[in-house]
């Protein structure tokens, strides 16, 4: 796990000099943020209370409220690090696909897995909480939207419109997340993993209607 790993490192023998301040709080923050995303995606939202994460971070309540005031403020803040790692490991992930493998294929597979799996749940937790929970849908509103800008940059450099799809590609990547999001919903409740699976792979023939690859493999250093 990615807690104990961080434990560990604290007290390694390979640490042989003294943090600053300022690392040790990046570092408790980081530790929080990692903790915070852990929860959700394995008891849930209304689980994830702040002792819980406190506990599970080994750090004191009050170490936790120096960071983050509130729950929502930590759940959301949770997220854009995560997605902000997300996003980088897709782009590393897409620069290295090996030759001869579609790049429509396998960044649909690479997306596929990433809102299957964990990470992806811990995000819909906080979807579906955010609609009874008005402190929580500002925060979200406002990070799903940055969320978006990232994901729409990182788009438009590895794809392009299609012949004749050029009115539809401002909306294909939403509508690959939209299908995407609902099928790892209905594999929660449908134990039918063919089924699933044929879906993604008519998700992709759908893709192709509207994009193709870009040539260039290697992608720009995103700034900030």
């Amino acid at each position: 796990m990615v807690v104990t790993s961080r434990r560990m490192a604290d007290h390694g023998p390979a640490r042989r000099q003294r943090r600053t301040q300022q690392q040790r709080s990046a570092e408790t923050r980081a530790l929080l943020l990692d903790v915070t995303i852990e929860c959700l995606a394995e008891v849930g939202y209304a689980r994830t209370t702040a002792q819980v994460i406190a506990d599970r971070a080994g750090v004191s309540r009050g170490a936790q409220l120096h960071h983050f005031g509130t729950k929502p403020q930590l759940v959301t803040a949770a997220m854009e690090h995560l997605f902000e790692r997300r996003d980088r490991e897709f782009r590393d992930a897409f620069a290295r696909m090996p030759p001869g493998v579609d790049p429509i294929d396998y960044g649909i597979d690479l997306l596929w897995r990433i809102l299957s799996g964990p990470t992806g749940y811990a995000y819909l937790e906080l979807v579906a909480a955010a609609r009874t929970d008005p402190d929580l849908k500002s925060g979200m509103v406002e990070l799903t939207r940055r969320m978006d800008q990232g994901v729409d940059n990182t788009f438009r450099e590895l794809f392009d419109a299609a012949p004749g799809g050029e009115g539809m590609f401002d909306l294909v990547w939403t509508a690959l997340f939209s299908l995407l999001e609902g099928l790892a919903i209905e594999k929660i409740v449908r134990e039918d993993d063919a089924r699933v699976e044929r879906v993604v792979g008519a998700v992709k023939q759908l893709a192709r209607l509207a994009i193709v690859p870009r040539a260039v493999r290697e992608l720009p250093a995103r700034r900030g």
